[in-house]
């Protein structure tokens, strides 16, 4: 088990900078998926703390 980084590290950010570079911008959720990804992979912890949380969509979500 690792711990929380403090900081992004350099193979996340290649990661995320990678998902800039495509043809149409990327959404919050390609950038959260690339970070859990990240952190499943690395078996990394979250930290003792709760961390801050945005409540849950309901319903559909995009456009009608």
């Amino acid at each position: 088990m690792k711990r929380w980084p403090r900081t992004i590290p350099y193979d996340l950010k290649c990661k995320l900078e990678n998902l800039r570079e495509n043809r149409s911008a990327p959404s919050l959720q390609d950038d959260w998926s690339a970070i859990f990804e990240w952190l499943t992979k690395h078996d990394v912890q979250p930290p003792e703390h709760p961390l801050p949380t945005e409540p849950e969509l309901r319903g559909p979500v995009g456009h009608s």
